[in-house]
């Protein structure tokens, strides 16, 4: 966050209540306040507001790859274990 804003968000929470989320949210619903202002705002607001993923939900490009082998791997020994039941030779 730029210094400029900081200052602005420290300045206006020296108000005994408010808090720093409550200032740029009200910077954000403020019409008279311009749209790179209030855009910037909600870039800073953001964080506080939508949470991010947890590391168990996001999965990098090794763990993403692992997983789907694992799903292939198993789609894979299904169709075996299906042929066999079915008296079909496993190996075509």
């Amino acid at each position: 966050m730029p210094r400029r804003i900081q200052k602005a968000v420290t300045e206006a929470t020296k108000e005994p209540g408010i808090m720093p989320l409550d200032y740029m949210l009200s910077i954000i619903r403020d019409p008279t306040a311009t749209q790179e202002r209030r855009d910037k705002m909600a870039i800073a607001a953001a964080p506080y507001c939508h949470a991010r993923l947890t590391d168990e939900l996001r999965l990098g490009k090794k763990e993403a790859k692992k997983e789907k082998a694992k799903t292939a791997n198993t789609a894979w020994l299904a169709d075996i274990a299906l042929r066999r039941d079915r008296g079909e030779d496993a190996r075509a």
